[in-house]
């Protein structure tokens, strides 16, 4: 995804050219093209159901499998590798730093052919330092944030806390009452306004469901909405 904050503020950055916006072209498309036309140029076809790649992506990073990504997420470029062999909830105003990897699946150690598959879970607010590795069945409460460098490999369904080394251990707690969450004028799923995703899961992603209660760790509308329904 790209690494932009999807705002009215940055599609004016757009047209004076401060460094970080996006380009001219991708300007015209968000605001101007139909969604269906605009989702043709940007959805890479050759992936199947079972690997479907997140839309829209920066093609220097690589997204596929059964993931959810919230509001106003910011994944950075370059390098980033963002695997949905399991599952993968990502909640809303989480930044992930260039070159992170987060996956939900391994190899068996006895045969590297066998995946074993896992529900990886990032709840909001989650900040994933430059580097950082998530692997596979972890789980980040709230607002936790990953030192550059470390690698979870358990899980911290608390969350409101500051994580480092190899393993990740926390290092330092995060005032849950001090915290003030982020919240942007202007909403976005990727690319997609908030207001317009609901259509959009219905069709591409109605069937992702999650074992975890993600409801737990993250207030995204769309999945506390499922839970009303279950």
């Amino acid at each position: 995804m790209h690494s932009a904050f999807f705002r009215k503020a940055h599609y004016l950055n757009d047209l004076v050219g401060q460094p970080g916006a996006t380009s001219y072209f991708k300007w015209f498309c968000i605001n101007y093209l139909p969604y269906k036309i605009f989702s043709k140029i940007f959805i890479n076809k050759y992936f199947t159901n079972d690997r479907r790649r997140y839309f829209p992506i920066h093609k220097t990073s690589e997204s596929w499998g059964n993931i959810f990504v919230g509001k106003n997420c910011r994944i950075c470029r370059p390098s980033c590798y963002i695997q949905g062999g399991g599952k993968l909830f990502i909640g809303d105003y989480v930044e992930v730093a260039p070159n992170s990897c987060i996956v939900s699946s391994n190899h068996n150690p006895l045969n590297q052919d066998i995946s074993i598959k896992k529900e990886t879970i990032i709840g909001d607010h989650c900040w994933l330092g430059f580097g950082s590795k998530i692997m596979a069945g972890t789980v980040l409460g709230p607002r936790t944030v990953v030192a550059a460098g470390s690698v979870v490999t358990h899980s911290f369904p608390d969350g409101y806390c500051i994580l480092a080394g190899v393993p990740a251990k926390i290092i330092n707690k995060i005032p849950r009452e001090e915290f003030v969450p982020r919240k942007r004028e202007h909403e976005y799923y990727g690319y997609i306004e908030a207001k317009k995703f609901p259509q959009y899961f219905a069709k591409h992603l109605s069937q992702l469901r999650f074992d975890f209660d993600v409801t737990t760790v993250s207030d995204n509308e769309i999945y506390k909405q499922l839970k009303k329904m279950n």
